[in-house]
């Protein structure tokens, strides 16, 4: 059964940048050289990386702030999202570490602007990746309108800390749904969350629902996902069970696993087909004669005293 992983193909135009919007493609209109950052870097050194910013001729002039943002992502399809530095608590986020020597750049157009990011490493770094989001976008004029019409232009940053361990695991944070209609189509969604230290591509998912008995019933497994997921951030697989199941009760079990088959994550749940069967409630047979027990209980007292009586009168007599 095939299984497709939710995703868009549209790219939202950006007028003006607004911290934490999602961020689309480079557009033509605004041209960044240098538009992807991943170096593996030592703690303690410092590194420099060139930019070159530039627009077409038939596109108006203007200015172009360069902002350093954290690294976030989209569950519904891994896009790339900027984070402030309020939004930005990951212990893996780079942007720390990150300077530009122009913090705006003015091009005519046709015009071209170099700018410099300087990566200065702590000493005190290690294992896993680091990352952040260099921002090229609009400045804002002083009416508040956009001062050229392009597109933000986001520089994904990768360092990768030499010398230290790699942890790729996660966990499925959500797995829905828990009920279902009998013989509809449904659909599985795993939410999954990269809580190692380092960034994989190609994750993919395996769904499999079982009867009560351990019979599998119905399978699906995603293709890989295209975009790499970053640690600390969570992404959506969506599997479709087209045929449906039949009324019952069953397991579902989804598995996340990189390319290689090895396992990242997995999570059960139960999915209730239909209505549950109806519970028959059972009650306990009553005595044929109202106060039959304590009857019984009554004449047992009795015949114990009476037994005794006779003891105690033998043995004066």
């Amino acid at each position: 059964m095939n299984c497709t992983l939710r995703f868009t193909l549209s790219f939202i135009l950006l007028s003006l940048f607004i911290a934490g919007i999602l961020l689309p493609a480079p557009a033509l209109a605004l041209k960044v050289e240098g538009a992807r950052i991943a170096l593996d870097v030592e703690p303690g050194k410092t590194y420099t990386s060139p930019i070159g910013i530039s627009i077409k001729p038939e596109e108006s002039g203007g200015t172009f702030a360069i902002d350093v943002m954290g690294f976030g992502q989209s569950p519904a399809d891994g896009t790339s999202i900027s984070l402030d530095a309020a939004g930005d608590t990951s212990p893996y986020t780079a942007r720390p570490f990150i300077t530009i020597d122009r913090s705006t750049v003015t091009l005519e157009p046709g015009g071209r602007a170099d700018v410099t990011a300087t990566i200065t490493v702590p000493a005190d770094a290690k294992d896993g990746g680091r990352y952040a989001i260099i921002l090229v976008h609009p400045a804002a004029s002083t009416s508040g309108a956009p001062a050229a019409f392009a597109t933000a232009v986001a520089i994904p940053v990768v360092l990768t800390v030499k010398g230290g361990s790699i942890t790729e695991t996660g966990e499925i944070s959500a797995l829905v749904p828990a009920a279902a209609e009998v013989g509809k189509p449904f659909t599985v969604e795993t939410t999954f969350r990269n809580s190692g230290n380092y960034h994989f591509s190609g994750a993919k998912n395996n769904v499999t629902i079982t009867d009560t008995g351990g019979k599998v019933i119905a399978n699906a497994g995603t293709e890989p996902f295209s975009r790499a997921i970053v640690p600390g951030n969570s992404v959506e697989f969506s599997c479709p069970i087209e045929n449906g199941l039949p009324q019952g009760t069953y397991q579902l079990t989804s598995r996340i696993e990189k390319q290689d088959g090895k396992l990242l994550a997995e999570k059960k749940a139960t999915l209730q087909v239909g209505n549950p069967a109806p519970v028959q409630a059972t009650t306990p047979p009553k005595n044929p004669i109202p106060g039959f027990g304590a009857l019984i209980t009554i004449m047992g007292i009795a015949c114990a005293l009476f037994g005794a009586l006779r003891t105690r009168k033998g043995g004066t007599g």
